[in-house]
């Protein structure tokens, strides 16, 4: 009888692959926490579930179904429903009529679970009074208590002198609407 002839190790074909892969992993990972940390932030902010406000950007938040401009100038993108409603920062503000047709706008796509984006140039006044305008209807809240709820959000928001006075004005006629 002859003595069994040892048999060689199994190649292990598969490990080499996955050696090379390892500097493209790593590569991967470096470009990733680099351009997470030097990515200028998004010009916008989830104030509710599905509600944002912000200033001019590239590209809407993620998923956004209705787009309300108040920019000068129009978006270089399309959603679903846009409007764009050319608003100066200064005064004299809109009339309540305007103020409440933007919110009926926010009203009826958040009622039907959809993504809003209201946004001015920079995020911090037009579209900061029309958000403030909807939580104010939406929840009975006065003015300072939801621009105090944006602010939680968006702590640039700071609505011009005369879109406070017109929130004022607004929050009289929700309290004679309610009765």
């Amino acid at each position: 009888m002859t003595p069994a002839t040892p048999r060689p190790a199994p190649r292990r074909k598969w490990l080499w692959p996955l050696v090379g892969a390892v500097p493209l992993v790593l590569l991967a990972v470096v470009y990733l926490a680099v351009w997470h940390f030097t990515r200028e932030p998004p010009n916008h902010a989830e104030v509710e579930p599905g509600l944002y406000v912000g200033g001019h950007v590239k590209s809407p938040p993620w998923l956004t179904h209705a787009t309300l401009n108040l920019c000068e100038q129009d978006d270089p993108y399309g959603t679903p429903v846009h409007e764009w409603h050319p608003t100066r920062d200064a005064a004299p503000a809109p009339s309540l009529d305007w103020l409440a047709a933007r919110v009926a706008f926010v009203e009826e796509h958040r009622s039907a679970n959809r993504v809003v984006y209201v946004h001015c140039m920079n995020g911090v006044s037009r579209s900061v009074m029309v958000v403030t305008a909807y939580l104010m209807k939406r929840h009975g809240w006065s003015r300072d208590e939801a621009l105090a709820f944006v602010r939680t959000h968006r702590q640039q928001a700071r609505p011009n002198p005369a879109f406070i006075e017109l929130l004022s004005e607004w929050e009289k006629r929700l309290a004679n609407e309610r009765g």
